[in-house]
């Protein structure tokens, strides 16, 4: 496996957009019209490859002293293999090199384990986003 940084490439973003499409809007009925947002063209976004497919993405939107993960997602086939970890991993090492002074994201709940082992913490109430629960988390990242 390798992740990929995506520049814009046409082909990578569909291959991103169509992971997001399997996970979010098959698997958990997010409404199509949710997935994609007006965060995708500015965003930075990875791909996890295996074997040359690609099995799942994410992407960091960045603001002014903060960068954001959102769209962290992998194919069923390949959950519970560290490509979440791995692609959760190159989006971070991304804010360290842009020099972001904290990461946070909006984690579901059944994924807040998941994030808590990376080093996010909660903060906040729980709320509802696409009709799924989700918590606020954070991490600092010391420059």
């Amino acid at each position: 496996m390798r992740i990929v940084r995506h520049t814009k490439n046409d082909n990578e973003f569909e291959a991103s957009w169509n992971i997001r499409v399997e996970v979010f809007v098959k698997e958990q009925n997010v409404p199509i019209g949710l997935e994609l947002d007006e965060h995708d063209e500015t965003a930075v976004h990875v791909l996890a490859y295996d074997n040359d497919e690609p099995v799942g993405c994410g992407r960091l939107v960045f603001f002014d002293e903060y960068a954001q993960i959102g769209r962290v997602a992998v194919l069923q086939s390949q959950r519970k293999l560290g490509v979440g970890k791995a692609i959760c991993e190159e989006l971070m090492a991304i804010a360290v090199e842009r020099q972001a002074k904290k990461v946070t994201l909006h984690a579901q709940l059944s994924a807040e384990k998941f994030y808590k082992k990376l080093g996010f913490t909660p903060e906040g109430e729980v709320f509802l986003d696409a009709g799924i629960d989700h918590i606020n988390m954070f991490k600092l990242i010391y420059i």
